[in-house]
């Protein structure tokens, strides 16, 4: 079994892009600060993701717990 957090920001670009040589590339923007933060926790054993929860903001005990307790138990 393993557990695994990560975390996103919906506001970030891309820094970096393609374009064909001599050409100017557009559309890429440094990253803002607008946006949500929303944080992802799964769980996966050898059969694959059993559980899994998504939310806006961070985690903290009382979510981790709430993972652990209420969506990943159950499916073990």
């Amino acid at each position: 079994m393993f557990i695994d957090e990560t975390g996103i920001h919906l506001a970030m670009t891309r820094l970096y892009g393609r374009a064909p040589r001599g050409e100017r590339l557009y559309d890429s923007e440094a990253p803002g600060n607008g946006g949500q933060n929303i944080s992802l926790i799964g769980g996966m054993s050898i059969n694959g993701l059993i559980a899994s929860l998504s939310l806006v903001g961070s985690v903290n005990t009382d979510v981790f717990l709430f993972y652990i307790q209420e969506l990943l138990i159950p499916q073990l």
